[in-house]
């Protein structure tokens, strides 16, 4: 989770067979500043043709199939979303857009009393291989997707499970999709749209594209991954029927963090996330050749608990975990560097800054070791004589893990374990090598607690079951109730943008009650760039047009 926190919920006509165009949009939610970018826009008329574009990472991709559980991450869908279909984006002001390229319309209706979406495909969308993009590759999507444990390893259903049907249109180049009930945030459905071949079985849907996107329908298309050289290399597909990419190629370059500001320093790389990182910010900002470039972002840190052990059960622990660290100290000495107002986040579900937000932390929301100490005393956590708290022969400990070469994840731990021990809780700082971190780790549920952040959709509401519903795919802990199921069921059951904040941040109030997990803070985007870099930087909450990214044509 690494862009979840924003929405921006097209209406949706409730009478009759009224469309909501999709243009229509509410603010609930929204960010009050979304569209606050820094990517030196310039014309592409004024920029240099061709050329490559070195894009850092910390790991390569290990599945290209970004909709299934190991291909849901950051770093692929930062590779993928050159080459796989989107039917929306958010535009430099953050507003909802249909992406032309791909359907000429999508409009949102009611007919006999159903919701339906009614996708208008541009006829010259093609995949890699010649084949129409089109119903069967609807069908698949949702096939796949609808339900987990079928064999297809998802990351979600979220939103398909509530569809009914699948079928063509009055025209060949018109698919509809009917839900079985009002679901108010299907914008994002079938965006990332992957071939039919992808879902024909659970075999391909889960291996096949390990080595490479088999099938792609992008400005760019692939061309190699080099396991030595830790990089993954897209060129500019010549079968592209939208604008002409202005790159030849991206290079996808694996990199340790520690090493990221001397490459872009050394013009090794053409963008790296700077982040919190206080020695990589300074010595880029005191650089002539490279510029630090600023957005607001919907991306949050958090600790958050595994499966639960003999310690971590008792949800007595776990507040006493969240009483016993100081969230504000956390926030200044990581995030202060590149936001003097930081403040801890204080919700799941929206971030800081958007309309919907709310503080649902309670009792919990400061430190407060005297109560911590209450807690545990009361559920029989005896300190010992070197302070750490045992009971029935079980010690209170914790492994917290944390990833290599990330010295702001590092230093939190730390942090968090210096202040839990005054509470008698020993939290063990546990370095985890990245490329093994995600993999071996967190989506596989091998963790007690663990410090990573959730890159936010812009429909938070839609995909927050995924993360705290009983069985969802990233409720790696799988802490949660039955009321929490509910009230995000309710709150994604109807369409009223006021009455969904409220039964979300309902739902958020019990989550800090089982504590889930620990949200620490907002991120911004901090991002360093080649002065010459153009039309690419810190986007926050809005979409990457590539075909647009360049060099200008003089430094």
């Amino acid at each position: 989770m690494d862009k979840k926190i924003v929405k921006r919920v097209l209406a949706l006509a409730i009478a009759g067979a009224v469309v909501a165009p999709f243009g229509m949009t509410t603010q609930a939610g929204a960010a009050t500043d979304g569209g606050s970018r820094q990517i030196n826009e310039v014309p592409v008329a004024n920029l240099k043709q061709g050329g490559t574009f070195r894009y850092v990472q910390v790991d390569i991709c290990p599945n290209f199939n970004t909709s299934a559980i190991e291909g849901n991450l950051l770093n692929c869908s930062q590779v993928m979303d050159t080459m796989l279909p989107r039917f929306i984006y958010f535009d430099k002001n953050a507003v909802l857009q249909i992406d032309k390229n791909y359907a000429l319309d999508i409009k949102a209706s009611r007919v006999n009393g159903k919701q339906t979406v009614t996708y208008t495909l541009n006829p010259k969308a093609k995949w890699s291989d010649g084949k129409a993009i089109g119903l069967a590759d609807f069908v698949g999507m949702w096939n796949a997707q609808k339900k987990s444990g079928q064999g297809f390893n998802i990351t979600s259903s979220a939103g398909y499970e509530k569809i009914e049907s699948v079928k063509k249109g009055k025209a060949a180049n018109e698919i509809v999709v009917t839900f079985s009930e009002t679901y108010p945030d299907w914008q994002p459905l079938f965006s990332g749209l992957k071939p039919a071949s992808l879902t024909a079985s659970p075999d391909a849907f889960n291996t096949s594209w390990k080595a490479a996107p088999l099938v792609t329908a992008g400005p760019f298309k692939f061309k190699a991954l080099d396991k030595v050289t830790r990089t993954i290399t897209v060129e500019r597909d010549k079968k592209w029927w939208g604008d002409k990419a202005v790159l030849d190629t991206i290079i996808f370059k694996a990199l340790p963090q520690a090493a990221q500001i001397d490459a872009l320093l050394n013009g090794e790389i053409d963008y790296m996330d700077v982040g919190n990182d206080t020695n990589a910010l300074k010595r880029a900002r005191e650089s002539k050749k490279v510029k630090v470039r600023v957005a607001k972002a919907p991306t949050h840190e958090h600790f958050t608990f595994g499966p639960v052990t003999e310690v971590t059960k008792d949800v007595a622990v776990r507040r006493a975990i969240m009483l016993s660290i100081d969230r504000q100290q956390i926030a200044t000495a990581i995030q202060g560097i590149v936001d003097r107002k930081v403040k801890p986040n204080n919700n799941h579900v929206f971030l800081d800054g958007t309309a919907c937000t709310q503080d649902n932390t309670g009792t919990l929301g400061k430190r407060d070791v005297a109560a911590a100490n209450k807690l545990l005393d009361g559920a029989g956590w005896v300190k010992g004589s070197d302070g750490i708290r045992s009971k029935g022969g079980t010690r209170l400990s914790v492994k917290l893990i944390y990833p290599s070469g990330n010295d702001n994840r590092r230093d939190t731990v730390l942090l968090a374990s210096a202040m839990a021990k005054q509470a008698g809780i020993e939290l063990v700082p546990t370095l985890i090598p990245t490329a093994d971190y995600f993999g071996k780790y967190v989506l596989i549920s091998n963790f007690e607690l663990a410090i990573f952040a959730w890159a936010g959709t812009n429909f938070p509401i839609a995909s927050s079951p995924n993360l705290y519903k009983v069985g969802g795919a990233q409720n790696f802990g799988n802490i949660g109730s039955a009321a929490i199921d509910a009230l995000f069921a309710k709150a994604n059951n109807i369409l009223d943008p006021k009455k969904r904040c409220e039964l979300a941040n309902q739902a958020d109030k019990e989550v800090y009650k089982l504590v889930h997990s620990i949200t620490l803070f907002k991120r911004n985007n901090v991002v360093g760039v080649p002065t010459n870099v153009a039309n690419f930087g810190a986007f926050g909450f809005t979409s990457i047009d590539w075909t647009k990214v360049g060099f200008t044509k003089t430094k």
